[in-house]
C-alpha cells in the first residue's frame, strides 16, 4: 500500500509508505486532502523530484491485472472484474 503524495503549489510527488504519511501528519508538516485515495499535502516548500512510471496491464481471461513500477519498486497494484 501506498500513499499518494502532493507538494504545497498541488503537483503530483512520488508516492510513500504509510509509515512515512503517518510521521508527516503527526508532526503537522502534511495535511489530509482526500480519502479515497488517500493523499496527503505537503505543508513545506520541497524539489519536485520524481521518477519515470510505467503501467503495465494483463489482460487475462477473466480478470484484467494493472501494476504500476517504478524502476525498483511495485507501486499500486490492483485487478479489475
Amino acid at each position: 500500500m501506498v500513499v499518494f503524495v502532493i507538494n504545497k503549489h498541488g503537483q503530483p510527488l512520488m508516492p510513500c509508505k504509510p509509515r512515512k504519511a503517518r510521521l508527516l501528519l503527526k508532526d503537522k508538516k502534511a495535511k489530509i486532502v482526500s480519502y479515497k485515495p488517500f493523499q496527503i499535502q505537503l505543508l513545506y516548500e520541497t524539489n519536485s523530484y520524481t521518477q519515470k512510471v510505467k503501467i503495465g496491464v494483463d489482460l487475462g481471461s477473466k480478470h484484467v491485472g494493472i501494476a504500476v513500477t517504478s524502476e525498483k519498486k511495485f507501486l499500486p497494484k490492483g485487478k479489475l472484474n
